[in-house]
């Protein structure tokens, strides 16, 4: 088998399984995470700022649907930078990607802990934790299409829970719950309230972005990869809306900024604890995040494999499973850095370290798009993004406006990411770049460009 063997990933993926990938990655966010921005923001300003980030998101996704179809590589974000910007605005975009997923993960886990806690007190969190993480890593391991199958069962499941509690409860919602009594303010913070609700809000959209990484696990990426994308974020964008209205709308805002489990709470606080729904949603809640935090370990995985596979990272990180062609290291090790924060850290400090990763990402996928549009005019895009530049532009914009929601929300925070990226810099500088691996798919692909290049002016000599 030839080196180039051993770095390739199984194609197995179809338009629907991309859609169920999507949605599934991130539809833990209605569950658990969005709610912790509700004490400065309330309903109104939540609604905005889930409106500001949806727009970011939508924007950014008919953006990475013509990056993938152009650059179909496992990279994703990280290959597209790397095209429009060298290697070293490539390696730094990469690390907001393996930030945002690799902190992610703990962050759903806390929530299906609190949520088996929740239904079996005796149960630690952190043990609910650690099961997690060592049976979705074996099932990673197996290989992406199994993951597929098992992922779409929970989707549907989730969705249909989220839908009989929107069915439920909007009959039942309080006008005053989502716009306050008389004299009470309708945004408790202001607008640095909404500004300190963004990174939140992002929890109901934060992920999407990660399907271009399985271009490379697509049938056929020029063209399932925009559907699955963009047919995900159409979904994501209704249910935010749903979820945070009919949350607020039962219980008010106070009650659910504290909340490890806010849907049960605020069913509880509508219809009583013991209702059907409250408990339903106690125990079958869990199906949303169980789905969200098996694609987190999908994500993280193919972006470190990817780092590691050009040379960025170690070389241990992009082994792959000798039969089920799955990144088994990189599944692995980041799991145990998991579990390490899972038992050290709050859930809403660390949201704030991953959408800090997850922006610096979102402000380079935009900035390539428009780089790339004219670097590179010629290169085949089998699909395009409409409006541009404009989509590109307000998307990056409003990614700008919202990396600086931490610093409202918690200063401290907001200089643990900025220490982060700090370190992963000297390191690329001391190491990294050192070590680019000519043979990774993404690197050959830009010697193959750049050689085309140089070759034309010698075959216009020679035919003269």
């Amino acid at each position: 088998m030839s080196d180039k063997k051993n770095l390739e990933l199984k194609r197995t993926l179809t338009p629907f399984n991309l859609w169920v990938i999507g949605v599934g990655i991130v539809i833990s966010g209605n569950f658990f995470g969005w709610n912790f921005g509700l004490s400065s923001s309330g309903y109104v300003g939540m609604l905005i700022a889930v409106a500001v980030m949806g727009i970011m998101y939508a924007f950014m996704s008919f953006g990475i649907s013509e990056l993938s179809t152009a650059l179909p590589f496992a990279g994703g974000p990280y290959s597209f930078a790397r095209r429009a910007m060298g290697p070293f605005v490539g390696f730094v975009t990469g690390i907001g990607v393996m930030l945002q997923y690799v902190i992610a993960a703990p962050v759903v886990a806390i929530g299906i802990g609190a949520y088996i806690n929740f239904l079996f007190p005796a149960v630690n969190p952190i043990v609910s934790a650690a099961v997690m993480y060592v049976f979705f890593m074996a099932v990673h391991i197996l290989g992406v299409k199994e993951y597929a199958r098992l992922e779409a069962v929970l989707v549907f499941i989730a969705l249909a829970l989220l839908v009989l509690m929107y069915f439920v409860g909007l009959p039942q919602i309080k006008v005053e719950n989502l716009f306050g009594s008389e004299g009470q303010s309708m945004i408790p913070g202001g607008i640095k309230g909404i500004w300190a609700a963004l990174p939140f809000a992002m929890w109901l959209f934060l992920a999407i972005e990660m399907l271009p990484m399985l271009s490379e696990e697509t049938r056929d990426p020029k063209k399932d990869m925009p559907k699955g994308i963009l047919s995900g974020m159409f979904t994501l964008i209704i249910l935010s809306v749903l979820t945070t209205t009919v949350a607020i709308g039962l219980s008010g805002y106070d009650q659910l900024s504290t909340a490890d489990d806010p849907l049960p709470a605020a069913i509880a606080a509508a219809f009583g604890n013991t209702y059907w729904l409250a408990q339903l949603l106690a125990s079958v809640g869990l199906v949303g995040l169980i789905a969200s935090f098996s694609g987190v370990i999908l994500a993280y995985s193919r972006q470190i494999f990817s780092l590691s596979r050009a040379g960025y990272l170690p070389a241990i990180f992009s082994k792959l499973h000798p039969k089920r062609r799955t990144p088994y290291m990189a599944i692995i090790l980041p799991g145990f850095i998991g579990l390490v924060l899972v038992a050290f850290f709050n859930p809403d400090d660390l949201i704030l370290i991953a959408t800090f990763g997850a922006l610096i990402s979102y402000i380079s996928v935009n900035l390539s798009l428009i780089i790339l549009r004219k670097k590179e005019p010629n290169l085949h895009r089998p699909y395009k993004s409409p409006m541009y530049p404009f989509m590109p532009i307000v998307s990056m914009v409003l990614a700008c406006i919202a990396l600086f929601a931490s610093f409202f929300a918690n200063l401290t925070f907001f200089w643990v990411s900025i220490a982060v990226f700090g370190v992963a810099i000297l390191y690329y500088f001391i190491w990294a770049r050192h070590n680019i691996n000519a043979d990774a798919p993404e690197e050959q692909f830009l010697q193959t460009e750049e050689d085309e290049v140089h070759l034309i002016p010698e075959v216009a000599k020679e035919s003269i």
